[in-house]
């Protein structure tokens, strides 16, 4: 299986996971703060842009291909951070390898909640066949305004993406493969009444004990700010940072925010993100926005 991945910097690694119909690039500004001090990836899961189809796209099996990734590079323990379905994906890894990974950030992340935008279930109901259909369509000339319409509910800030982001963003928009894999994402991930019960890990949140940052656009229209805010209580060693200007994907929406939040949170010395819950303090309690 082919995949494609960006790389900078040196030092301790920090490996990025993307979401759905979302190009690694959109992680650029990012990785260019974080490689000042870190070897920073950012990683395309299968299906998603440049890389092979494949048919198994839950986040348990794509955690056990970012593993394998981490082997072929030579990374033993990383700093993790996921957006959306990428922080379902690192979540599992997080849960399946716990040696691998030292601290876990997550970004407005699927996998923590029932709730979720009405269009995405909609998406999710869609028959195999037509999802081809629609792919394929979505390649031709005149298409353009879904990739608008995209960015509308997950931007609320779009004019602050960097120019070659939305291009790269608008290529990937118009490729069959990519756009085929997000559908049976939420094909496989979403019913009617929202995410499948059986792939949300907010209950195994407590067995997560590395330090762990969940970040999250107070104006998400994808998924509720509400459950970033139980995710972080129910993490032993978790802080929550919510962004008021930003939307779904915050990191894009307020960058200099989020790197208020997450470059400490990559860079400190690790004792230092550890809790230690005072008399009558529950798990998870660090709540803080910009």
């Amino acid at each position: 299986m082919s995949t494609l991945y960006y790389e900078i910097g040196a030092g301790p690694p920090v490996l990025l996971l993307p979401g759905l119909a979302e190009n690694a690039r959109s992680w650029w500004r990012i990785m260019q703060d974080l490689a000042l001090t870190n070897r920073t990836l950012a990683l395309v899961l299968p299906g998603l842009g440049g890389t092979s189809p494949v048919h198994d796209v839950r986040p348990d099996h794509l955690a056990s291909f970012v593993a394998a990734f981490l082997d072929a590079v030579e990374v033993e323990e990383v700093t993790l951070v996921g957006h959306s379905f990428g922080g379902a994906v690192a979540a599992y890894l997080t849960l399946t390898y716990p040696h691998r990974v030292t601290r876990l950030a997550l970004v407005d992340a699927a996998g923590l909640g029932r709730a979720i935008n009405p269009l995405l279930i909609a998406s999710s109901l869609i028959p195999a066949r037509v999802a081809d259909v629609l792919s394929t369509a979505a390649t031709l000339p005149g298409f353009g305004a879904l990739a608008t319409l995209s960015g509308a509910l997950l931007l609320q800030q779009p004019w602050r993406v960097p120019p070659l982001t939305w291009l790269s963003q608008m290529r990937l928009s118009r490729s069959r493969t990519p756009l085929r894999t997000s559908i049976e994402v939420l094909r496989q991930g979403t019913g009617l009444t929202g995410q499948d019960p059986r792939l949300i890990v907010t209950g195994r949140l407590k067995d997560i004990e590395v330090p762990a940052l969940v970040v999250w656009g107070l104006t998400d229209w994808l998924l509720p700010v509400s459950q970033g805010v139980r995710a972080a209580r129910k993490l032993p060693n978790g802080k929550l940072t919510v962004i008021p200007g930003a939307g779904h994907v915050s990191f894009v929406d307020c960058h200099e925010d989020f790197m208020g939040a997450l470059g400490p949170f990559v860079r400190d010395d690790i004792s230092r993100l550890r809790r230690t819950p005072s008399h009558g303090e529950g798990p998870g309690t660090g709540i803080s926005s910009p």
